[in-house]
């Protein structure tokens, strides 16, 4: 333990401006990438996925057995490398398993190409009325669906966690609890807008998982200042029981987090297209999450506490000692 004596002995509190300042460049990092990307609209500012575009969807059984992998390969050589493929049960009502294929928008020929390159790989399965292969133009309804369910959802959260936090602890705590949350949020959506990576419904999900880890790992903290705080002597300032509190829970909040990494590494670099875009949401929340319920909530919440007037005394008292 001696190695990892510096971060227990450490003033956290008394580098507030730092960690704020640090997250403030990377939040506005991310912001200016999604307004240069987007042309000067934000909302424009990330790589979208299929499901909230326009496109044309294929679907269709096969009379040799077929994967997912194999569909994508033929779909990425045909000039789609973005297509989705997922699995479809009774196909057109056929009562055949088979696939559904998502692309951008195809005209005629780049559609008729791509079906006879899946023919000639796995034999399109033949029933009463010839091949059992249908495809339309689907709009971004599923997306857009997607995407309000889960305003809806954020939104639901974040009033439950202000309730919660405030019931619990106080309201004070409660704020530094939502400003980590949206700290989270802001920093996951400016990476994926700096990388380029795409926006997908897995995406979604991820953030949604995201708020609940950072909150978790939140109120550990903020749980063991509240046991702290009564041991408040007349030489110790509240920024000082914080560092403490922090000191405290350290060693749980940094295995609590490695173990969280673990498998969702472990899913980053060898699951498939759509776990990796989930992994990789959940691994800079999950890193965010970390970082924000020391550096943001628990800060901002001893900002508060310390201009109570009894912490600031305690605070002018400490000065005095020192002096």
């Amino acid at each position: 333990m001696k190695s990892l004596r510096g971060i227990y002995t450490f003033d956290y509190m008394g580098h507030k401006k730092w960690w704020f300042s640090l997250s403030g460049v990377i939040i506005i990092i991310g912001l200016a990438s999604l307004f240069v990307r987007g042309g000067g609209d934000p909302l424009h500012g990330v790589k979208l996925g299929l499901e909230f575009k326009t496109g044309t969807r294929i679907t269709v059984a096969f009379s040799k057995p077929a994967t997912v992998p194999g569909l994508r390969g033929i779909a990425s050589a045909q000039g789609f490398p973005d297509a989705q493929v997922q699995a479809a049960t009774n196909v057109s009502g056929s009562g055949l398993n088979g696939f559904q294929i998502q692309t951008a928008t195809l005209s005629t020929a780049q559609e008729q190409a791509l079906e006879k390159a899946l023919g000639d790989a796995f034999t399109i399965a033949n029933g009463k009325n010839g091949p059992i292969l249908s495809s339309s133009t689907v709009g971004p309804t599923f997306g857009r669906q997607v995407v309000t369910s889960s305003w809806k959802a954020g939104i639901l959260a974040l009033i439950l966690i202000l309730g919660y936090v405030s019931f619990r602890f106080e309201w004070k705590f409660a704020l530094g609890a939502i400003l980590a949350e949206f700290h989270d949020l802001f920093v996951v959506v400016g990476i994926y807008s700096l990388t380029g990576r795409e926006v997908t419904t897995a995406t979604v999900a991820a953030v949604l998982t995201i708020l609940g880890y950072s909150l978790y790992d939140t109120v550990i903290v903020f749980d063991r200042i509240r046991e702290n705080a009564p041991k408040i002597g007349s030489r110790t300032t509240y920024g000082a029981m914080v560092n403490r509190s922090i000191w405290e829970t350290l060693t749980r909040s940094i295995n609590t987090t490695l173990m969280t990494l673990f498998p969702v590494i472990a899913l980053l670099l060898f699951g498939g297209v759509t776990l990796k875009d989930f992994a990789f949401a959940l691994f800079v929340g999950v890193m965010s999450g970390a970082y924000s319920s020391i550096f943001v909530a628990s800060p901002f919440a001893c900002w508060l506490k310390e201009r109570e007037p009894q912490y600031r005394r305690l605070a002018a008292r400490a000065g005095d000692a020192k002096s």
